[in-house]
Formats: C-alpha cells, sequence, structure tokens
C-alpha cells in the first residue's frame, strides 16, 4: 500500500473535498429534475413523486456516506481514486501527488 505524506495527504483532502461538494451537486441537479418533472405534471400522483425524490435522496444520502463518512488518512488514496474514476475530480486535482502516486490512482481508477 503507499503511504502518503503529509503534503501528499493535504492535495487528498483538498481533492476529496472537492469530489464531495460535486457530488452534493450532482443530487441537488438529480433531485431539481425530479421536482421538475413533478411541476409538469409527469408523476400520475403526488405520492409517486414524492417516493421517487425521497427514494433519490435516500440513495444519495448511502453513497456519499459510504465514501465519505468516518474517512481517515488510510482510505484518502482509494477514496480519491473513486472520486478521480466517477468524473468529480480531474488531473488537475491530482497533479500535487507524486508521479508513483498518480499512477496508483489512475491504475485504480481503470478498474
Amino acid at each position: 500500500m503507499n503511504e502518503l505524506s503529509k503534503g501528499e495527504k493535504k492535495v487528498a483532502r483538498a481533492a476529496i473535498d472537492k469530489g464531495l461538494d460535486r457530488e452534493f451537486r450532482k443530487g441537488m441537479e438529480e433531485f431539481e429534475a425530479i421536482v421538475k418533472d413533478w411541476r409538469e405534471g409527469k408523476f400520475p400522483t403526488n405520492k409517486e413523486a414524492y417516493h421517487k425524490l425521497f427514494k433519490a435522496v435516500d440513495e444519495k444520502d448511502n453513497a456519499i456516506s459510504r465514501r465519505y463518512d468516518g474517512l481517515t488518512g488510510g482510505r484518502y488514496l482509494i477514496t480519491v481514486a473513486g472520486i478521480f474514476m466517477d468524473g468529480y475530480i480531474t488531473e488537475e486535482d491530482i497533479s500535487g501527488f507524486r508521479e508513483e502516486t498518480k499512477d496508483i490512482i489512475n491504475s485504480w481508477a481503470k478498474m
């Protein structure tokens, strides 16, 4: 396992913060689309719209919780690789890592 230096942990925390913020944004955009469909009458009942929105919020919350809750330095690298793979961060966001660390992130992101 690759041990991150103190400087790399700082880079990882910044990337993780950015990724988390982008995940929140993506969730809000998904919820907005559901509400828009409801306002346009695309659901047969308000109950169905409500349940779809609730399910979307619950699923997004669970996904965010799995990835970020209880996050410690030992999981920074795998978390960064995951948010990189999912497109929440870019090459620029991982540019502060050593080449060896970037290679690990890229190889994990390809799996």
